[in-house]
């Protein structure tokens, strides 16, 4: 028999061809075996998210008032009476009592605080007495909790390219089960502040190094729909917590509930294997026989696991760091204007949360808005990354979202009833935003290696959260003049917009395996490749 006739007659080896893929010519492009994997990792990363947006729930604005206080004589008394008739009425789809004027008010001489618990049992808030002199201890414990999660998603790249996807993920899902039910117990505000920080360290740990995992499991419009997909894990998280904070109203269960869905998953991680693409990448294609023979007959290959030949790494190229992504010019400009662009639509969203107060009257209804927009937003991402591309959607988004924030500025506010322009504007930016948001994981991911892919991601989303975080300082310079934020939103997305023409388009090429395979991609406007 010829190598000719021989190859012909293997199934596990495809028609000579220099385009393809060497994993999907043995599993097939999509089968069950993909679906099961990618709804188990689904499971797996989605309810952790929900710990990023508990932090709007567990500070909620409550009434307070002083219980005891303290005399010039070193008696305490009462300063208030609050035997009087509390009104009770329906506002903002929660019951609230309406007390008297004097809650609120911060007293030098309170020995003790009170809050309203009419609705929330229990928060950080009223916890810690965290009102007054100790108002900004809330603030702080969010920003630290913000540097948590700018730490999991840099540290989750780096774990996830040296030791693998799978233990990665696992292990961050472990730590965050045991952390989040520390957390719940924490009676001492410091510990508290540690704990939450961990727990939210891991929480997007996990999502970034199972998000890489599902980018590696297909090719084609099938990586594109898998990929994608993991994107609704937000806005499911977040419809998870606001049922959860609804329900229970007191953050201790909150907080367990949440660990009691992250345990599950890492009773499902047993289940899920790791990536058979970092596996090849790390020259132990012996072990990614093994899981790809498995797949192949679940989704109904007939083939023999010897029939399996895979191509390993070239010599150099089954290594590789984050240093590795700063060395080489062609991949450093990448990441680099990818820097900006998360930096850029992080900062503009978080801005933007801080301005929904606008909108609604209830803690509820504004989370709930922001959700709703988020399903449609991604659905259109998905859309249009496989009839368009990455690129120009990107830019068209980011684009759409410094005009319409450009157009702000010409309105005059307190004209119109609500400024319903100016709202209109802003959730038409906030929607454009959604979208660039949903690309940037998938645009990402394809132009990084894979010897360095989950660190590409991984330190693109903690940049994200560098941008979170300043935004909320940004957001105080509205006191100064409501126009300087947005003469920021307006430049830093136009900014966005302008730089990604200098980066290729993705749609229809082959993920690079090597750094070696980035070098050789044109960076240009015309963008282009090789492609699947």
């Amino acid at each position: 028999m010829t190598e000719k006739d021989s190859k012909e007659t293997d199934p596990a080896i495809p028609k000579p061809a220099v385009k393809g893929d060497q994993i999907m010519n043995v599993i097939g492009e999509v089968g069950r075996w993909q679906i099961e994997k990618v709804l188990l990792v689904f499971i797996v990363a989605a309810p952790g998210l929900a710990h990023i947006f508990h932090s709007a729930f567990i500070t909620p604005k409550t009434k307070f008032w002083c219980e005891v206080a303290q005399a010039e004589n070193g008696d305490t008394y009462a300063p208030y009476d609050f035997n009087e008739v509390k009104i009770e009425h329906f506002e903002n789809g929660t019951y609230e009592k309406e007390y008297p004027n004097n809650t609120g008010i911060c007293m030098d001489n309170c020995l003790d605080y009170n809050h309203d618990h009419s609705f929330w049992v229990s928060t950080m808030v009223t916890e810690w007495d965290l009102v007054c002199e100790k108002l900004a201890l809330k603030t702080l414990a969010k920003t630290i909790l913000f540097t948590g999660f700018a730490l999991g998603s840099f540290s989750a790249g780096l774990v996830s390219d040296r030791f693998g996807r799978r233990t990665a993920v696992w292990g961050a899902s472990v730590t965050m089960f045991v952390f989040g039910l520390i957390t719940s117990f924490i009676p001492w505000f410091p510990v508290f502040v540690f704990t939450w920080w961990v727990t939210g360290t891991m929480a997007i740990a996990c999502y970034t190094a199972a998000f890489v995992w599902v980018m590696e499991l297909a090719t084609g419009k099938w990586k594109i729909i898998l990929g994608m997909s993991m994107n609704y894990s937000w806005p499911v998280c977040r419809l998870i917590i606001a049922g959860l904070a609804y329900g229970l109203r007191d953050w201790h269960w909150h907080l367990r509930s949440i660990s009691g869905l992250v345990g599950f998953g890492c009773v499902l991680m047993f289940f899920v294997p790791e990536s058979p693409r970092w596996l090849i990448a790390r020259d132990r294609t012996e072990e990614a026989k093994e899981i790809l023979y498995n797949a192949a007959k679940r989704n109904g290959k007939d083939i023999q696991k010897e029939q399996i030949v895979l191509q390993r790494p070239p010599q150099g190229g089954a290594k590789g760091g984050f240093l590795d992504i700063i060395k080489h010019p062609t991949l450093r400009l990448h990441t680099l204007i990818m820097y900006f662009n998360w930096f850029t639509t992080a900062f503009i969203m978080y801005g933007l949360a801080l301005s929904w107060q606008n909108l609604t009257g209830g803690l509820f209804l504004n989370f709930i808005i922001g959700t709703i927009l988020d399903f449609p937003a991604k659905t259109l991402a998905l859309v249009l990354v496989q009839t368009v591309g990455r690129k120009y959607p990107y830019m068209a988004g980011s684009a759409v979202t410094g005009v319409m924030f450009l157009c702000t500025l010409f309105i005059e506010r307190g004209v119109y009833p609500s400024n319903w322009p100016i709202v209109v504007f802003a959730l038409i930016g906030n929607f454009s935003t959604t979208l660039c948001f949903a690309i940037l994981y998938m645009y990402t991911g394809e132009l990084m290696p894979t010897t360095v892919r989950a660190a590409g991601v991984g330190s693109s989303s903690l940049v994200s959260k560098v941008g979170g975080t300043l935004s909320t300082t940004v957001a105080a310079l509205a006191d100064i003049h409501p126009a300087i934020p947005t003469v920021i939103f307006v430049s830093l997305a136009l900014a966005s917009s302008g730089l990604t023409w200098f980066l290729p388009e993705t749609k229809d090429r082959k993920m690079p395996e090597t750094i070696e395979d980035v070098e050789r991609l044109k960076c240009c406007a015309c963008g282009g490749g090789e492609s699947d």
